[in-house]
């Protein structure tokens, strides 16, 4: 079995004291497995060492807590799926100290490093509260002054009002059940124990029609202990959590990186049209709340745009090219525009 716990592409470029470092830290949907997204980050990176061949280039990005498939040593392993399952709170403060742990590693060339974060899904809701909470702390400035955030990418972002969404209003008549999580949890590893990994994947292939890299991530998904689990309980914490907006206009339209003579921590966010985890309603109230329109004094708000391509919310299964693509361009805009 390939699928891993955590994704780390490395791009050492020639040393010299001029040498620039870039550093982007992917953080997933929900299921948090970071294997989905192996094509789609495979893509960005190729990309990225092609365009900026002088920089050291590092793409990072971990499971989200209690979506461990590697076993007890691993840092999301067994004993981190006993122990759960964690809340969006919880995972908020993990993926805080894992991008922490990422850009002290990355920093230690000396050189300042450029730090975009990445979310999909409930990870853009992460992504937001990840850059308030840096902004807020004054230990993390200290752990962090060799790097700076430049930017951040929402893809297909649910944050305001998941509840509202077409998948919301049905999932919510199931957690209004008491213990549905812990009951759907046992229910399928009850079904799909006894089932050896190679066969659950050819079945699980052939009922979604997944590739067979997702098909293998989708039957470690199903076979790891408590992940079903997992995934239910913290989907449950997010229809009780991401309502309105509660950020603050500095994070939305004037956030600073964590050098306060540096630029702006620059947003972008790629929705998706008719996407079931996004009303088109709150979708739409929030484009118009936040969005840059073109007009002078309003430069450092949020690009944000809707994909006309009918890209499914979940892309990084068979839609990978087109959105690394759109990424790539968010990316590149940043390194252009930022010094």
């Amino acid at each position: 079995m390939t699928v891993q716990d955590s994704i780390e592409l490395t791009h050492v470029a020639p040393t010299d004291s001029s040498t620039e470092s870039l550093l982007v830290f992917f953080i997933t949907g929900n299921p948090g497995l970071i294997e989905y997204y192996r094509t789609f980050l495979t893509l960005c990176f190729d990309s990225l060492r092609t365009k900026y061949p002088n920089h050291h280039i590092k793409i990072a990005g971990t499971s989200l807590r209690g979506f461990g498939v590697q076993g007890d040593k691993h840092q999301n392993g067994a004993n981190d799926n006993a122990q759960g399952p964690y809340d969006l709170e919880q995972q908020i403060e993990h993926i805080g100290q894992m991008l922490e742990r990422a850009i002290e590693s990355h920093a230690r060339q000396g050189n300042l490093t450029k730090v975009i974060l990445m979310g999909h899904s409930v990870g853009s809701y992460i992504l937001l509260e990840v850059l308030r909470r840096r902004k807020q702390s004054p230990t993390t400035q200290q752990l962090s002054n060799s790097a700076r955030v430049i930017g951040g990418i929402c893809l297909f972002p649910t944050v305001t009002h998941i509840a509202k969404s077409p998948s919301g209003k049905k999932f919510s008549l199931f957690f209004a059940i008491p213990y549905f999580a812990v009951a759907a949890g046992f229910v399928v590893r009850l079904l799909f124990s006894w089932i050896p990994f190679t066969a659950l994947q050819t079945i699980v292939g052939l009922v979604t029609g997944f590739p067979a890299p997702a098909a293998e991530t989708t039957t470690a998904f199903i076979k790891s202990r408590g992940s079903v689990r997992q995934a239910l309980h913290l989907a449950g914490h997010e229809m009780r959590t991401i309502t309105t907006d509660t950020w603050d206009d500095e994070l939305w339209g004037i956030s600073k990186a964590q050098d306060p003579n540096s630029n702006k921590t620059r947003l972008y966010f790629y929705f998706g049209t008719d996407d079931h985890w996004v009303a088109n309603k709150t979708r739409d109230e929030l484009i118009a709340a936040r969005a840059a329109t073109g007009k002078t004094g309003d430069e450092n708000k949020p690009t944000m745009e809707i994909d006309t391509h009918g890209t499914p919310h979940g892309f990084c299964i068979k839609h990978n090219d087109l959105v690394a693509n759109k990424a790539e361009q968010y990316i590149e805009e940043l390194m252009q525009n930022i010094a």
